[in-house]
């Protein structure tokens, strides 16, 4: 789970309780204001009608014993009133009233008659009881009009706050979304440190310690390829003297085993001398090193540079595509003719004698893809995650083991790319894509 989730999951909630608490309780507190409130209205109403009926003429305030139905009264719609005497006939009542709604206790209370729920007061004054009556259902009715009245703004303000939180949160983690980003662009060759000036006071830590620790891998990477580019070059002085004394010796030797053995010798130093060369050049590609002031190559030349240092029986294996495109790479040439060089040469290497190694060009949006394809045993899966490893080599095959890993590491120098593909008919394709250069 991501912090900025985690943030607005923990904080979020918790709020959501805080404003459910604070809203229940809120309207728990209402809701017996509401019914004090309607209760008192009830003992108004009550006891105004007992001021106006003690106003009345004593033969106007009284009702013949016989008489069951009593004057109409007319109240509020909402409100239904009884008056009786004390000795229980009928004076009074409102028109849609209930029959029967005075009882002997007086207060408040809450009943049931023909079916309907009322909250009734009883007033006994001036000889007679007086009784006013509100429908419970219509109480409901109110209060949940009331209830919908206070959860709506709730329900607004409690989304409103959540997106005010979820853009807080977000602009409180920006600086380490903007840190982020500058270790996404950061590359491995870049020296400088990450920048402090707008970071908040609780990330300077956090910055200081990631600027120490990348300047402490700087230091270690730089110690690396100073240590590989020092003792290739250191050995490549004692190896050339090497191969001199080997070759002068054959020429002074006269027997086959003598010649056959100072033969497995210089090769063995030609062979040592390749992997010094390929070491330099990787060691080059890696680190800050400038090749040429030309950033540009014509992908033509540059295949036809790479075809021209193969042996004479290797470049008549190779078959260009006449479509080749002619563009211009982003790319410095030598570097170009030795990425090719060593396609070419795995290719040639893993092919069956007499094989054919195809090259082709496919533009790509903003680069130019170099398809090289051979007709050998082809690569696993495995395999060719392993390919690109520095050192490694397919079974017991000659070589170094570091063409590959140049190849990759020019094409990530220059932002391109590389990557091994098997054939639908056998053997392996080797495409390496470079940027084009920005045309005048």
């Amino acid at each position: 789970m991501s912090l900025r989730l985690r943030l607005l999951l923990s904080i979020g909630i918790s709020m959501l309780v805080l404003w459910t608490a604070a809203s229940v309780w809120l309207f728990v507190d209402l809701r017996g204001e509401f019914r004090a409130t309607l209760d008192e209205r009830l003992a108004a109403s009550a006891r105004m009608v007992a001021g106006l009926v003690s106003q009345l003429p004593e033969d106007r305030a009284s009702s013949e014993p016989g008489d069951k139905q009593g004057l109409k009264l007319t109240i509020r719609q909402d409100v239904a009133c009884e008056i009786r005497l004390l000795r229980g006939d009928l004076v009074a009542r409102t028109g849609d009233g209930p029959v029967g709604l005075g009882e002997e206790r007086t207060g408040y209370s809450t009943r049931t008659i023909q079916g309907e729920k009322w909250r009734t007061y009883t007033l006994q004054e001036s000889g007679m009881r007086i009784t006013t009556a509100d429908r419970v259902e219509r109480r409901q009715a109110l209060l949940r009009d009331i209830l919908l009245a206070a959860a709506l703004p709730f329900l607004i303000a409690a989304a409103g706050s959540l997106l005010a939180l979820w853009y807080g949160v977000r602009r409180g983690l920006a600086p380490l979304e903007s840190i982020r980003k500058a270790l996404a662009r950061r590359q491995p060759g870049m020296q400088h440190p990450l920048p402090q000036a707008r970071v908040p006071a609780e990330l300077v830590p956090l910055v200081a310690t990631m600027n120490a620790l990348l300047e402490r891998m700087e230091g270690a990477i730089e110690r690396e390829r100073s240590f590989t580019g020092n003792a290739a070059h250191e050995l490549r002085t004692p190896l050339t003297a090497v191969k001199t004394h080997i070759q002068v010796a054959r020429m002074q030797c006269h027997g086959d085993d003598a010649t056959a053995s100072l033969a497995q010798a210089e090769e063995g130093a030609m062979r040592l001398q390749h992997t010094l060369d390929q070491l330099l050049t990787l060691a080059r590609v890696e680190g800050p090193f400038h090749f040429d002031t030309r950033q540009d190559t014509d992908a033509r030349a540059a295949i036809r540079n790479a075809v021209q240092h193969l042996a004479q029986e290797d470049r008549e294996r190779i078959r260009i595509d006449p479509e080749v495109a002619s563009a211009r790479l982003a790319v410095p040439s030598i570097l170009v003719a030795t990425a090719l060089r060593n396609l070419l040469d795995n290719a040639l290497r893993y092919s069956p004698a007499n094989a054919v190694v195809l090259v082709s060009t496919t533009r790509t949006g903003n680069g130019l893809c170099f398809d090289v394809s051979d007709a050998g045993g082809g690569m696993s899966e495995t395999e060719r995650s392993h390919a690109l490893q520095r050192f490694w080599r397919k079974g017991n095959g000659y070589g170094s083991g570091l063409g590959l890993s140049i190849v990759s590491a020019i094409a990530e120098r220059y932002g391109g790319s590389f990557e091994l593909h098997a054939r639908p008919v056998g053997g392996t394709s080797a495409r390496l894509t470079l940027p084009l250069a920005p045309q005048a």
